[in-house]
């Protein structure tokens, strides 16, 4: 992709200018082998605070029809929709002018987390959000409190009891998005190797009271025989 051909130094200062310093450090850990991400909760035993765009906005889950509004935003390959389509998995997205300007993956059940290149298993009314993107031009307008509050007010109606959502610990403005909505940090996981299974862990805070419905895996024998990793991009999570 164009990105991949994109001079270092070039790609490094975009970093810079987005995420500061800090985002550049954690960048070249990354590519040494260390990752890691913030955990977020929401419980949905209690009503999800509502929220609204600063901008009219059409908000629901994507149809099949969608798969090519989904792909003109570029965040992944173009089958990836149906894929994880075909997995239960679900995406929200937020329509603004008639095009569509950000997208939040559900993952129900299990979900492979590209980043930590490791894997997710969700007990049945745990749900993962997470390739969260707002087109650049949208941002700061609160298009993804707005889809999750949605989407997880969707979740709770059919009975789900927990949202689970990871964030880059080196944007701390990405944060916000998810906090008006009920989330809450409650831990952090981090994968450690260069190869293509690295070792994960997870450290929970203490008196978070959480409520375990998942675990993090090592990709399995199967997974690595599907292909090789796609290649590695900045994870966007932004309002």
């Amino acid at each position: 992709m164009a990105e991949r051909n994109t001079p270092l130094w070039v790609r490094v200062g975009r970093v810079y200018r987005e995420k500061g310093p800090f985002g550049v450090w954690f960048g070249a850990l990354s590519k040494l082998g260390y990752r890691r991400l913030v955990l977020l909760e929401a419980s949905l035993e209690e009503p999800v605070p509502r929220f609204s765009p600063r901008v009219e906005a059409e908000i629901r889950p994507l149809v099949p029809e969608d798969e090519s509004a989904f792909v003109a935003l570029r965040q992944d390959d173009s089958g990836m929709f149906g894929q994880r389509s075909h997995l239960g998995h679900e995406c929200w997205g937020a329509w603004v002018s008639g095009r569509l300007r950000h997208v939040a993956w559900s993952g129900l059940g299990q979900a492979r987390v590209e980043y930590l290149r490791c894997r997710l298993v969700l007990d049945e009314r745990v749900a993962y959000a997470y390739r969260a993107y707002t087109e650049p031009a949208y941002r700061g307008l609160g298009l993804c409190s707005a889809t999750q509050s949605a989407c997880l007010s969707a979740l709770r109606a059919r009975g789900y009891r927990l949202g689970v959502a990871g964030v880059l610990p080196d944007n701390p403005g990405a944060f916000a998005p998810w906090l008006r909505v009920g989330y809450r940090r409650f831990g952090v996981v981090r994968a450690l190797g260069a190869g293509r299974r690295p070792r994960v862990f997870v450290r929970l805070d203490q008196g978070g009271g959480v409520t375990r419905g998942w675990r993090f895996e090592r990709s399995s024998d199967n997974e690595l025989r599907e292909g090789p990793d796609p290649p590695p991009r900045w994870p966007i999570i932004s309002g």
